[in-house]
């Protein structure tokens, strides 16, 4: 008796549950395939990799596997692609600009390398997708082709130029700058914050300069960067790169500046930071609607067990040489006037600057006063392994410091170099060309 109750029993649940899967066949989500404008143009061997991987949630050419039709697994599926269409959409390839296809091809790489993309649970099923080793080496390969990096023209060297004579003629500081539109405000006082890092992103052709606020640098200090304490807040500056016969390369147009605001409460639904990003001298506010900072978070996503965050804090280790100049400075202290890249001997430098230097190069000044005060710190150069397309500071090779006098006998010059770093009279450098080329340097657009 008790055996046939509970067969019966076994029978109306699974009726129940038949029924209940039935029913819900009819409420299925909008999921349509939209004409295409414009697809990927790319070798074949790329544009197969991408298409098998990605094209089910990032383009209108979604082609579903049996068992993602049946809902609820329809449901799960239906809401991926529409937020991969959201962030990415090959099928609409042509509404991006030359540069934005670029930055989205990076981007993809990136999410791909660190395992972010595609979703795992999505290949779980459709194997296909998987990306293997060999697929990586021809996308990198064919992203490194379309970043060669080219000779800035006279065009864009005069465009740089005519924003810089702007900027100094006006003390750099825009008034009445719209919050973004996730309320956002946009933090004037980031110029004036120290150098916690540098970047050179040869994805995109740029120079970025990362400061941070006076919690981010007292984490610095401390060790206490992961996670980074509420109250941090990073400004990420981008210039145009400017590339010189030399090798050299110098910051040209001031492109954007980027906000990340650590708060873990306020900004719960945005992995804990408040985004911010203002373009061009005029600052207009990147945002189209206050969502912008999904594409943040999606980006900043590889970063996950690093607090999201890319940057880390360059190498000073070995800065306390017995030297009292070398012991005393630390570039945390000081403020950033600028920053160059040098592709002949793979190295990377900022011009930082006390108060009185710092003060005379944002105003144009063709000399530096007396008691100002430079420090040009040169690090190689090492490939950011968070992102395919960028390079970071690695270890220093040098540190140059110049004090201006009252009259040239007065101005002191020294090199130092090792670990730590002590003071080198190397006979081979020329002073007076070093003197010159660093008070020859001018302030990068900071506005």
């Amino acid at each position: 008796m008790a055996k046939r109750f509970f067969r019966r029993k076994i029978i109306r649940v699974a009726v129940a549950l038949l029924a209940i899967f039935v029913l819900i066949q009819f409420f299925r989500p909008s999921l349509d395939n939209p004409p295409v404008t414009a697809d990927l143009q790319a070798p074949p061997e790329v544009r197969s990799i991408l298409q098998r991987a990605c094209y089910d949630c990032h383009s209108n050419e979604t082609k579903l596997a049996w068992f993602d039709k049946p809902a609820p697994a329809y449901w799960l599926v239906a809401a991926h692609v529409k937020e991969g269409r959201s962030l990415l959409n090959f099928s609409h390839w042509d509404s991006l600009t030359i540069d934005q296809q670029k930055g989205k091809l990076f981007e993809s790489l990136n999410q791909i390398v660190f395992n972010e993309m595609p979703l795992r649970q999505y290949t779980t099923f459709h194997t296909g997708a998987r990306v293997s080793e060999a697929d990586v080496r021809v996308l990198r390969k064919y992203l490194a082709s379309l970043a060669l990096p080219k000779l800035a023209d006279s065009a864009v060297i005069r465009l740089a130029d005519e924003q810089y004579a702007k900027w100094v003629v006006s003390a750099g500081r825009p008034s009445d700058v719209q919050p973004e539109l996730n309320g956002i405000a946009y933090l004037p006082d980031y110029r004036d914050w120290q150098a916690i890092s540098s970047t050179e992103r040869w994805d995109n052709g740029t120079l970025r300069v990362i400061t941070g606020n006076p919690t981010a640098v007292k984490a610095v200090r401390e060790g206490h960067t992961n996670p980074w304490p509420d109250g941090t807040a990073f400004a990420k500056i981008a210039w145009k790169g400017l590339l010189r016969p030399t090798g050299e390369i110098m910051p040209g147009e001031f492109l954007q500046v980027e906000f990340m605001i650590k708060d873990k409460s306020r900004y719960a639904g945005t992995a804990g930071w408040g985004w911010g990003r203002w373009k061009g001298t005029q600052l207009k506010p990147y945002g189209k609607d206050a969502s912008f900072a999904t594409e943040c978070t999606h980006c900043h996503q590889p970063m996950h067990d690093h607090d999201f965050v890319f940057t880390s804090p360059v190498d000073w280790k070995g800065r306390a040489g017995t030297d009292a100049d070398t012991a005393a400075f630390n570039p945390l202290d000081w403020k950033v006037i600028t920053s160059r890249i040098n592709k002949s001997d793979g190295t990377m430098t900022i011009l930082y600057g006390n108060d009185t230097a710092l003060d005379a190069a944002r105003k144009g000044a063709s000399m530096y006063p007396a008691h100002a005060q430079l420090a040009l710190v040169t690090w190689a150069q090492k490939e950011d392994e968070h992102w395919y397309g960028a390079n970071l500071p690695a270890s220093i090779q040098s540190v140059e410091t110049l004090t201006l006098g009252i009259d040239p006998e007065g101005t002191r010059y020294n090199f130092y170099k090792g670990h730590p770093l002590k003071a080198t009279r190397d006979t081979g450098i020329d002073v007076k060309a070093r003197i010159a080329y660093l008070t020859s340097l001018k302030a990068s657009v900071m506005p």
